[in-house]
């Protein structure tokens, strides 16, 4: 079997993962706030012990400054925080023009935004396995095992932080599938066109902003509910999760 057909069919295999975790998402609604708490750890354990460091070594391998992937951190902090502010502010001022204040169950845009940066660091994933299979099937097999390992979480934290942020579970699916199907896609284009070296790793920072902005402000915050132990014990273990993960990436 050519790398490109092994590639794909572990990139089939993360799609899977990835369903099969948005799925427990949706199966247990009673259970969302644990889910969220757990997602929050893993989502932050993703951030910091998975991607950033990946950025840096990526920045290392291809002679960038390290503070160009560590800085682009902050820049997908802001800027994802911008653009929720920005739309927020828009609504608000455009429910008041018709004398409307806004609904406290109305979803919240930064879920989709949230949702959206999922898929990005999903196409990632399936990029890194068609590069990795390009240079060696033995490392493609390890960076497959180790992308199926969290994409189950990825699945789970695209699914809790649309819940968190008020969308409907139908929403919820179709960006599952968006998710879930992005490696796919990946391992196509990686498998058919060069990437840019010093593209990777800022766009590795970026997404690491994006995931501490979306635990910080979306996944925690959901889960403030539960008794505080017992939320700190399980976000506590989706970070250790992923800094297991990691160790094997």
């Amino acid at each position: 079997m050519s790398a490109t057909l092994t590639a794909l069919a572990f990139g089939a295999v993360t799609f899977l993962s990835t369903m099969a975790g948005g799925l427990a998402a949706l199966r247990w609604p009673s259970r969302t706030e644990w889910l969220m708490a757990l997602a929050g750890g893993i989502v932050l354990g993703a951030a910091l012990f998975d991607l950033l460091p990946e950025a840096v070594e990526h920045a290392q391998d291809t002679g960038i400054d390290i503070r160009i992937p560590i800085g682009a951190v902050l820049v997908g902090y802001l800027f994802f925080n911008a653009v929720e502010r920005f739309t927020h502010d828009h609504e608000h001022g455009h429910s008041h023009d018709h004398g409307e204040s806004l609904a406290e169950d109305k979803p919240d845009p930064g879920g989709v935004i949230g949702a959206a940066g999922f898929v990005g660091h999903s196409f990632f994933d399936g990029l890194a396995i068609g590069i990795g299979f390009r240079i060696d099937p033995s490392v493609g097999l390890l960076v497959a095992l180790a992308v199926i390992g969290h994409d189950f979480s990825d699945g789970l934290n695209t699914v809790s932080l649309l819940r968190a942020a008020r969308h409907t579970d139908a929403k919820s699916r179709r960006w599952l599938v968006a998710v879930a199907t992005a490696p796919i896609i990946g391992v196509l284009v990686a498998s058919l066109t060069p990437v840019p070296d010093d593209v990777l790793p800022v766009a590795l920072g970026f997404f690491s902003g994006l995931f501490i902005y979306a635990a910080s402000t979306h996944l925690l915050p959901a889960a403030r509910q539960l008794p505080a132990w017992g939320s700190l014990g399980i976000t506590s273990a989706g970070a250790l999760v992923m800094f297991a993960i990691a160790q094997f990436a």
